[in-house]
C-alpha cells in the first residue's frame, strides 16, 4: 500500500514509478544469508570507502589479514605480520541513528559471486 511512490513531473511521459520491497520501520533485517553489519560515524574513514565521491572508484573495505612465518632471529618462534586487504562491497542498507551514527549492511563481491 505505502511503497509505490511516483517520482518526477505532472505528466505520464515524466513520472517514474518506484517500488519499494520493504517500508521503512526504523530497523535493518538481514536480507542476504553472506551479508554483514558495520556501524560508524558520519565522516569517518569507513563512511569515506563505503561511499566514495569519486564516481571511478568503487564501495570498499578491509579486513586484516594475519600471517605467521618462521622468525630469522630465532629458530623456535614464528613472526606476526599483519597487512590490510582492500576488497569491493556492495553496500544493501544503511540505517542513520543516534548522533550521526550509520549501521550499514554489505556484502563482499568476491561472496556474491562465487
Amino acid at each position: 500500500m505505502f511503497n509505490t511512490y511516483h517520482i518526477g513531473g505532472h505528466t505520464t511521459n515524466t513520472k517514474c514509478e518506484v517500488h519499494l520491497n520493504q517500508p521503512s520501520t526504523g530497523f535493518i533485517q538481514k536480507s542476504n544469508p553472506v551479508s554483514r553489519f558495520i556501524r560508524f560515524q558520519r565522516g569517518s574513514e569507513i563512511e569515506k570507502l563505503l561511499f566514495p565521491t569519486e564516481s571511478n572508484i568503487n564501495p570498499r573495505l578491509y579486513y586484516t589479514k594475519v600471517e605467521y612465518v618462521q622468525s630469522t632471529q630465532r629458530s623456535w618462534d614464528r613472526d606476526r605480520i599483519e597487512s590490510k586487504v582492500y576488497e569491493d562491497v556492495t553496500v544493501l542498507q544503511v540505517c542513520i541513528f543516534g548522533d550521526d551514527y550509520m549501521l550499514a549492511e554489505y556484502v563482499f563481491n568476491k561472496d556474491m559471486n562465487p
